[in-house]
């Protein structure tokens, strides 16, 4: 396991920001970029989270020298951008479940830590994403509505009922419920590379989706949409009664013209064709916000 190097950060709050980054230094660049102003704007409204720790979660190379190069690349990057960062780094490529996994069991082993900011590597965030995020966090805690844990997407939950991942505020208990279910995908499965090379990418998934359409059905719940560690989270979301809510406009936008976020296909799943970052300055923002909170209670 490796270890959590450079703890430079002395721990504020109950928050932490985790950025999840494989081989895209200049993705990863950009996306920085974005943070930066948005942890900024964070510190400005909310100076209680000023100084919340950052933790770097880095993928490990392929067995190729391109790709040993790429994360020395991004290595490099993310130390230099973010210096008080904790980085915590695979010496294999092991595939997004497996490290993501093993950074938030590691995060909320910490008591004092109980959310996490969880952000992608190519990824655009509005100025306001953080704390739009903890704004909505804050409210539903002290509505009472988080007793079995809560997760927010930063954009509008999905037309499929899904929420957004690439910029997602979890609680540790939303994280302990996916634990069991998470290690059962990978391990029945095989999809830490660490036991074979692009192991993730390979996935078998017509087998997953039997074992998946069967843990959903036993619960009375409908199948997931897919094989990816997302909707496997989801499922298990689901049947621990975890709240899963989404932000009433876009903080976050994928980056790639025609990636994976950006498809007819992703479109008719989510009911989003374009992703349009909502650029609002925080005083029209927040009174967004709560309107929406005013409007779900």
């Amino acid at each position: 396991m490796p270890e959590l190097v450079a703890e430079k950060t002395e721990q504020v709050g109950d928050t932490a920001l985790v950025l999840f980054a494989y081989n895209r230094p200049a993705a990863l660049a950009n996306t920085i970029t974005s943070i930066t102003a948005s942890l900024d704007a964070l510190a400005r409204e909310m100076p209680e989270h000023r100084g919340a720790p950052i933790v770097i979660s880095l993928d490990g190379p392929r067995p190729t020298a391109e790709s040993r190069r790429l994360i020395q690349s991004v290595e490099e990057i993310a130390r230099a951008r973010f210096p008080a960062a904790r980085v915590r780094q695979e010496p294999v490529n092991r595939g997004l479940p497996s490290v993501l996994l093993a950074t938030l069991n590691e995060l909320f082993d910490s008591p004092q830590i109980t959310r996490a900011l969880c952000i992608e590597d190519d990824v655009e965030l509005s100025t306001t994403s953080l704390l739009a995020l903890l704004t909505l966090s804050d409210s539903l805690r002290n509505s009472g509505a988080t007793e079995k844990g809560h997760v927010i997407g930063a954009a509008p939950m999905h037309a499929d009922g899904s929420v957004e991942h690439q910029a997602l505020l979890i609680d540790v208990y939303a994280h302990r419920a996916t634990r069991a279910l998470l290690e059962e995908y990978i391990t029945t499965f095989s999809l830490d590379g660490a036991d074979r090379d692009g192991a993730y990418g390979l996935r078998d998934h017509d087998a997953i989706t039997r074992w998946s359409c069967a843990l959903a059905e036993a619960a009375g719940l409908a199948a997931p949409l897919g094989t990816s560690q997302d909707r496997m989270r989801e499922l298990a979301w689901r049947r621990a009664g975890v709240l899963l809510e989404g932000t009433p406009m876009r903080l976050v936008k994928h980056r790639g013209l025609w990636g994976q976020h950006n498809t007819p296909w992703y479109a008719l799943r989510t009911g989003q064709l374009f992703q349009r970052l909502n650029r609002e300055p925080w005083d029209r923002l927040k009174m967004d916000l709560e309107r929406f909170m005013c409007e779900r209670s």
